[in-house]
């Protein structure tokens, strides 16, 4: 494609197909319009398709599709696209929204094994069908701009994944789990107010629970699957008793995910109990009785407070971290460490006050504090909208039903308006989210 020299008249000249005469600084008919006059005198060149020198143009037979010029030397060479099919093109996909670096949009938020789920696709449909429904529903986290094409992709991954569910070779599969969690992201991404949703919670639980009695999962990415799932189902067991899970889950678990701010093991996960999964179960069953688990509920309430402590202490010591990407991705993950626990801490003291246990006045003062370090958490978050602190509004309709004082209250329905926009299928004003099902 070689360039061969074009017109040396200016922009406006040649926009209009005008005689230009080229003069500088300005040419003649620019000067009379009064308007600008860009690139007067300058040389362009357009550029023409030629053929290799070496190579023919392709004789008709080959173009009538002649077996005969199939390999001929004298064919004209052509430059082909790769090879590809639906799963390398859905990989391809995938990888590309993975490397958005922008932590507000970052899909590794939802779980380290999120990078190894392109070399798993063209095994599973469920699987294949969910990641083609999160790459197309991806751009309406950002645009909130919701396509046919968006609604169409959810609804065939709902299809694929009730064919897996229904195949016992493939329902209790690693892929088929990962495809129920996919699915309920894009459900919280496109999903309306007002709709009816099933717990997927309640669906994974099952499936976690099947896949420890079989045994049958080994390797790090299963691991990793586990680990992120079964912290997110622990957390929503707080609310929804009818989560019930396997203690063989957690008897040999590692810290969660949730909690770390790389893959490898982090060390702060190790110091903070609270938040590794066989105490975070140990709390999920207190909120079933909470009269009888007073004196459980009291020791774990002793823990919170040191875990709090050292949380809150981590997140203050990010500004420190080089290099600043990378802070903003550990902020982002210490962030929702620490309104893990607040949200645990507001739960043990509403207990504690329920029932009469320990100082009231002390009580009451921690109650404040807490609601104070959501209501100050929620707002620091909020750099980090969409994905980063999709957790927050949580955290927020917790405090909420903890406070009685107008000012809160009207500070924390603001905050939930406001993490309303990102995500509207919740709706968060009409709930008391967990405390609201703890049960006396």
């Amino acid at each position: 494609m070689p360039g061969v020299p074009s017109s040396r008249g200016c922009d406006a000249c040649r926009q209009q197909k005008k005689k230009c005469d080229q003069l500088t600084p300005l040419c003649s008919r620019c000067a009379r319009l009064g308007i600008p006059c860009i690139g007067s005198g300058e040389r362009r060149y357009k550029f023409m398709a030629a053929l290799d020198r070496n190579s023919q143009p392709t004789p008709p037979a080959a173009q009538a599709g002649s077996s005969s010029a199939v390999g001929s030397e004298s064919s004209m060479q052509l430059t082909t696209r790769a090879p590809s099919n639906q799963a390398t093109l859905d990989a391809s996909h995938f990888i590309s929204a993975l490397q958005v670096t922008d932590v507000c949009f970052d899909l590794r938020i939802y779980g380290p094994f999120f990078t190894e789920l392109p070399c798993r696709l063209g095994k599973n449909r469920a699987l294949d069908a969910s990641v083609r429904a999160l790459t197309t529903s991806f751009p309406s986290v950002h645009t909130h701009q919701y396509t046919p094409h968006m609604y169409k992709a959810y609804g065939e991954a709902l299809g694929c994944l009730r064919t897996s569910l229904d195949d016992p070779e493939t329902a209790g599969s690693v892929e088929t789990l990962c495809a129920v969690y996919l699915i309920m992201i894009c459900q919280g991404w496109i999903g309306r107010g007002g709709d009816f949703y099933p717990s997927h919670g309640e669906a994974i639980a099952h499936m976690l629970n099947t896949a420890v009695a079989g045994q049958n999962w080994q390797g790090e990415f299963e691991a990793e699957v586990a680990n992120t799932l079964l912290f997110i189902v622990l957390l929503e067991s707080l609310g929804n008793h009818k989560i019930k899970l396997d203690p063989r889950l957690w008897a040999a678990s590692d810290p969660p995910p949730i909690a770390r701010p790389s893959r490898p093991r982090s060390y702060e996960a190790a110091n903070i109990e609270c938040l590794q999964i066989p105490a975070l179960a140990a709390i999920a069953g207190f909120t079933r009785d909470v009269q009888g688990n007073l004196p459980a509920i009291r020791s774990t309430h002793e823990v919170l407070r040191s875990d709090l402590a050292k949380a809150k202490a981590l997140l203050s010591a990010v500004s420190a971290l080089e290099p600043p990407l990378r802070a903003r991705q550990i902020q982002a993950r210490r962030q929702t460490a620490y309104g893990t626990l607040l949200l645990l801490g507001l739960m043990a003291n509403w207990a504690l006050s329920m029932f009469g246990v320990g100082d009231p006045g002390a009580l009451e003062l921690e109650k404040v504090t807490l609601i104070d370090e959501v209501m100050e958490l929620a707002e620091q978050a909020s750099q980090f909208r969409p994905l980063a602190a999709s957790a927050m509004p949580v955290f927020v309709m917790a405090a909420k039903a903890m406070t009685d004082d107008a000012d809160r209250l009207a500070r924390l329905e603001e905050l939930l308006v406001l993490y309303r926009t990102d995500f509207p299928v919740s709706n968060w004003s009409t709930k008391d989210w967990p405390l609201d099902s703890l049960s006396c």
